[in-house]
């Protein structure tokens, strides 16, 4: 489950978000996402998925899916934006504790948000003689995290496996990094009336 919302299917104004005269997304506002969850429990009752997860689930939307009585299969995975500027400190323990996997996308960041010039990365890149993607892959698997590194080149995508150990006190200045340059989210779609991240996210 990509989003813990849903698009109104009957709405034709575009192929994959469909819009209202206003601009706005046009979202099921009575739709509850535990709905589409029952959906994928129907497809892993059918044999055709080992495990079944979701993507972009706040600590709220998380324990709303956990205590409601339709969810007979608990999600083995959440996959949401993780890198040092939303490390998710909150999410990730959480996740740990009900033993659900945090899969991290745009762990790199983007042209928007610079991760891979960071001094930090930077000054650690240096000491373990590595690439600052390489420092960033690193954190991640670090924390337990899986970490999905978007490329489309070999040499990239091998590269991307060379990751190194961190020591605990280089993971931690990196779970810090945020302090200084505060939380900035790269994925944000406009899903208002709908809350998705919890403010403290």
């Amino acid at each position: 489950m990509h989003w813990p919302i849903a698009l109104n299917p009957e709405n034709k104004s575009h192929p994959f978000i469909p819009l209202l005269p206003s601009g706005k997304r046009d979202i099921l506002l009575d739709w509850d996402f535990v709905e589409g969850y029952e959906e994928l429990q129907k497809i892993h009752a059918l044999g055709k998925a080992k495990s079944i997860g979701v993507s972009n689930f706040s600590v709220t939307n998380l324990k709303k899916l956990l205590a409601d009585p339709r969810t007979k299969i608990r999600p083995v995975v959440n996959q949401v934006e993780l890198h040092p500027y939303l490390p998710q400190h909150k999410l990730l323990a959480y996740a740990k504790q009900e033993d659900i996997l945090l899969q991290a996308y745009s762990p790199l960041g983007s042209t928007d948000l610079p991760l891979l010039t960071d001094e930090v990365i930077l000054e650690l890149g240096k000491k373990y003689e590595v690439a600052p993607a390489t420092i960033l892959i690193s954190w991640a698997v670090w924390r337990g995290t899986v970490v999905l590194p978007k490329s489309v080149t070999s040499s990239r995508i091998e590269s991307n496996f060379n990751i190194v150990t961190l020591s605990d006190e280089d993971g931690k200045k990196i779970d810090n990094i945020h302090v200084n340059k505060g939380i900035q989210r790269l994925i944000m779609p406009e899903w208002s009336p709908v809350v998705v991240f919890d403010s403290n996210e």
